[in-house]
């Protein structure tokens, strides 16, 4: 695994039975009608700072990140949150960016629900040892 990555690449977290992947992921095709660069591959955009990156699904060879790379945890068609390698693409304008968030406002109201699971992630993220350390100081 890469040292840059917080989860394994095989990572996978069980959705519930009710998330409705189909519903999610027709949202998600949004995205392409506005960034066809994507061709129809998994997609998402990144806020950094005051600018934010587009990415792209690209094939997982398990190479270490590039810096230009990163992992998104995303829902999957087999019912699971797994990570997605992706590639950036470009830097979204102002424009762009707001006309995404709109959209993904969206893919957050089908995402509801899953607030433990994340929680979940993070715990795994953080390990127990940060995980003890935040408990006792709250």
């Amino acid at each position: 695994m890469s040292s840059f990555a917080f989860l394994e690449p095989e990572a996978a977290f069980q959705l519930s039975r009710d998330f409705d992947f189909e519903g999610y992921i027709d949202v998600e095709r949004e995205l392409w009608a506005f960034f066809p660069e994507t061709a129809g591959k998994r997609v998402n955009y990144c806020q950094v700072g005051l600018s934010a990156r587009l990415y792209a699904e690209m094939p997982d060879d398990r190479m270490p990140l590039q810096p230009d790379e990163t992992y998104f945890l995303m829902p999957c068609e087999d019912q699971t949150l797994r990570p997605v390698r992706m590639k950036s693409e470009r830097i979204l304008t102002l424009e762009e960016f707001r006309m995404s968030h709109l959209t993904s406002m969206r893919m957050m109201h089908k995402l509801r629900g899953i607030g433990p699971l994340m929680d979940e992630v993070h715990r795994k993220v953080l390990g127990p040892e940060i995980v003890a350390e935040i408990a006792q100081q709250f």
